[in-house]
């Protein structure tokens, strides 16, 4: 199977994992607060776990509506490991889910609808986001001094910044749906080496921005920009023109004709 099959059949089994996720029944619950390694316990919505890599704890089922707190979960300054999934948090006036100065971190098949932003890193690194649903949030998802960390997955639904990255690097945001936003992927404040493959950015006023070298391709494969064309002569499915992200020479070079999240146009037909 080549690479690019490969890619896509994984991102949308992703999305449908995701989806199917987030389908299931959730038990409301107030907003979380961990600030120490002792405070992962059932009072604070941990379900079950030890904290380590191979058995990290889990916070898992809730709906947690924010509209009174800063944030919906947040964690600072831990060590151990933990999963937050299919939990969703709505109305938070800071971040859904914040993270600071946290590492192994996985948050999965979460929605976040209706905060300011739906996850915060804050000089946080080796942690992911995946498969889940961003909408109708100032940012979906904003770093800070975050590093290693990866995006995968997800889908961005109507936020105003997609995925903000400030002063953040090495990081991958792979797989990733970006859809009607002001901005889809913005990278700000000396955000360097951060690889972006695999995405598909449909009708965003501004689909990606950067200041500083970034790579938005593996190689052999780009991402997917709505409404850039070229031609494609050897029909392998890569533009034969490179996407331009910025005047300082940052491009996609080997942007995707289709993506398979993407439905693609309906044939032309002669009107009778």
């Amino acid at each position: 199977m080549k690479r690019g099959a490969v890619l896509g059949f994984t991102v949308l089994l992703l999305v449908l994992l995701g989806t199917a996720a987030l389908a299931g029944g959730r038990i409301e619950h107030s907003a979380i607060e961990i600030t120490n390694d002792y405070e992962f316990t059932v009072e604070n919505g941990v379900c079950s776990g030890e904290g380590t890599l191979d058995n990290p704890y889990v916070i898992e089922g809730w709906v947690i509506d924010a509209g009174y707190d800063e944030y919906g979960i947040r964690v600072h300054g831990t060590s151990r490991a933990f999963i937050i999934r299919n939990v969703e948090i709505s109305g938070a006036a800071k971040s859904a889910v914040y993270l600071s100065y946290v590492q192994n971190a996985y948050i999965e098949d979460c929605l976040f609808e209706g905060n300011w932003a739906g996850v915060t890193l804050n000089f946080s690194k080796f942690n992911r986001v995946s498969g889940c649903t961003f909408s109708s949030n100032t940012d979906g998802i904003h770093t800070y001094f975050s590093h290693a960390n990866q995006i995968l997955a997800n889908a961005f639904d109507r936020n105003d910044s997609a995925i903000w990255l400030d002063a953040s690097n090495e990081n991958e945001v792979v797989g990733n749906y970006v859809s009607e936003s002001h901005m889809g992927i913005y990278l700000n404040l000396g955000s360097e080496l951060n690889l972006i493959v695999g995405n598909a950015l449909v009708a965003n006023l501004h689909h990606a921005y950067t200041d500083d070298p970034n790579l938005w391709d593996d190689g052999s494969e780009g991402n997917y920009w709505d409404g850039f064309s070229a031609l494609d002569t050897d029909e392998n499915g890569i533009w034969d023109a490179p996407y331009r992200i910025s005047n300082d020479g940052d491009q996609d070079n080997f942007p995707l004709v289709s993506h398979p999240l993407v439905p693609s146009p309906p044939p032309a037909v002669c009107e009778p």
